[in-house]
């Protein structure tokens, strides 16, 4: 199995970190100027919710051995949904074999619900894979 590291910045403390991702998605378009969090959730393992502020979130330990889709929703200050994007079936995207690309491209739109999470993480020894997003107004 092929595993191309893409680097994805995270901004910490005023600088700007790059963590490796295995996948990345990117979201078309900014981060809607009212978005307070975006919260992922990756079926068979779990959800994760980060702060809008810098359009990335990098989410670590999505298990190898599941079939796994990414929805995201993007949520104001007070918990309301705003929009969001996907989901990506990594599977259907061919993710995790030698012939399909790293990263995918993905249409924001004006959902009102938010994801549901549903499973875990993988535990610390089993294989898995991290997932970077990031909002990008370029297309390929």
């Amino acid at each position: 199995m092929l595993r191309v590291l893409l680097l994805s910045p995270l901004v910490a403390c005023g600088s700007v970190a790059y963590v490796p991702v295995d996948i990345e998605v990117d979201v078309l378009g900014t981060v809607p100027i009212d978005a307070e969090t975006i919260h992922m959730c990756v079926e068979g393992s779990g959800d994760l919710s980060e702060g809008a502020g810098n359009g990335r979130v990098t989410f670590a330990g999505i298990r190898a051995d599941v079939e796994a889709s990414v929805t995201l929703a993007f949520l104001d200050e007070t918990g309301v949904v705003i929009g969001g994007a996907g989901p990506v079936n990594l599977a259907a995207e061919g993710f995790g074999t030698d012939s399909a690309p790293n990263w995918l491209q993905v249409e924001q739109d004006d959902r009102a619900e938010d994801c549901v999470p549903v499973g875990v993480p993988a535990s610390d020894d089993a294989e898995s894979w991290v997932l970077g997003t990031r909002f990008t107004g370029e297309t390929w």
